[in-house]
């Protein structure tokens, strides 16, 4: 991940000129790229070679891109690469806040960029934008907490409060407590660095969820590659027994609302005669059906399996964002008698 600073940047509608840092991820000869936006959209932009391993994107998909999201008010871009020549794109305002619509079109905060002082190691201060939603919830908040999901780390940690004679109620105002210094220390959080918060939504375990991209004082991105798993599960041990499999979450996927289950992992474990699947995080269970899926353009295979479900649904469920690896662990034991495949998923 890399943030690229536009507000600086002269004509940006003419074109995007990406440091080499970014080019680096580009192939040599590569032309077209797809930037994607919170909203599934794909826009393929044009990418010119400006020779010292230099390129510029440009054309009428990025004009559409800048003109979709009111380029006059995007200070930052933040590029998260998904695959090769894919990138999603975050826009941030002069403030640092991610502005998206909800479902009736309605403006609300998703994320922000702060940054890190040396007071962030035990406390980090957050605007009231972003976690108005920790306030109005009709819980004691002395006992309210967070979910924080960093590259290598997640934690659970307090909520701090601010409370005025208009909010006697008190705002939530930040993160603290041991869960925080604990993922600050696993995720290499120290002064300087950036991080950029984004609300996943909440789990039925009444924890609110938020994914924490940290960079550099370059504003290059720390986290692993998105090909590498990140457990989404406190202190969850994976078994080095049982016959597991990875798959990403892609915008298509929850689109189309069916994830194909790899033919080799079908085959080994002879999936195609179970009608279900029972995926399992913690206390949470979902009942999804299996489908053997066809199509005129290919010969009936019944390795060709894939679970139907609503698969923005799921990740947010479990405390996820849907641009992460989720793993299948296939739980034999329980899978054994019955129409009914058994996995734990994280």
């Amino acid at each position: 991940m890399i943030i690229l600073n536009v507000s600086e940047m002269k004509e940006v509608t003419q074109g995007l000129v990406l440091p080499k840092i970014f080019t680096n991820h580009i192939l040599r000869d590569c032309q077209l790229i797809k930037l994607v936006d919170y909203l599934g959209v794909k826009y393929k932009v044009s990418v010119e070679n400006m020779g010292h391993r230099r390129k510029k994107i440009h054309g009428s998909q990025w004009i559409r891109f800048l003109e979709c999201h009111e380029h006059k008010n995007i200070a930052k871009l933040c590029f998260k690469k998904l695959k090769e020549a894919k990138f999603e794109v975050s826009v941030l305002s002069d403030e640092g806040f991610e502005i998206r619509k909800d479902g009736n079109g309605k403006d609300y905060v998703h994320g922000c960029l702060v940054h890190a002082s040396e007071e962030t190691y035990y406390k980090q201060d957050l605007p009231h934008g972003l976690l108005w939603l920790l306030s109005d919830r009709q819980l004691k908040i002395d006992h309210l907490h967070a979910k924080v999901h960093g590259p290598k780390q997640s934690s659970k940690v307090d909520v701090c409060y601010v409370f005025t004679p208009e909010n006697p109620k008190g705002l939530a105002a930040g993160f603290m407590g041991s869960g925080w210094t604990t993922f600050c220390f696993e995720n290499d959080i120290e002064e300087g660095c950036q991080l950029l918060f984004q609300w996943m939504g909440s789990t039925p375990a009444k924890h609110f969820n938020f994914n924490v991209n940290i960079f550099n004082k370059n504003e290059v991105g720390l986290q692993v590659g998105t090909a590498e798993h990140q457990c989404s599960r406190t202190n969850h041990r994976h078994s080095k027994r049982r016959p597991t499999y990875k798959k990403d979450i892609e915008y298509h996927v929850t689109n189309i609302n069916y994830l194909t289950i790899p033919k080799k992992f079908v085959r080994d474990n002879q999936l195609n005669r179970y009608g279900c699947a029972v995926l399992s995080s913690g206390h949470v269970k979902f009942l999804v059906p299996l489908r053997v899926r066809t199509g005129d353009r290919q010969a009936a295979d019944d390795t060709h399996l894939v679970m139907v479900t609503d698969w923005q649904h799921i990740p947010d469920k479990i405390g996820m964002s849907t641009d992460k690896v989720l793993r299948f662990e296939l739980v034999e034991e329980k899978s054994v008698i019955g129409d009914k495949v058994h996995c734990e998923v994280c």
